[in-house]
């Protein structure tokens, strides 16, 4: 099950949800009980090298698969 970022529309709550895809939809606010709504965060990849970054984490920029590593 992934974890979900979330933020009550009543209280401005933010927390996270650890909760199947089917059950996200019935996510309530912890603090109020209030409807939320899913928020997006930014995703960061890390590399081999344990760093994220263009051109960190080992990466060599040869192998064409992304546009940060060249």
């Amino acid at each position: 099950m992934p974890t979900y970022d979330f933020v009550c529309r009543k209280c401005g709550h933010k927390f996270s949800e650890f909760v199947s895809l089917r059950e996200k939809e019935n996510v309530k606010c912890p603090e109020c009980g209030g409807k939320v709504e899913q928020r997006f965060t930014d995703f960061i990849y890390v590399g081999k090298g344990g760093s994220g970054g263009s051109g960190s984490g080992g990466c060599s920029g040869g192998c064409g698969s992304c546009s940060g590593c060249r």
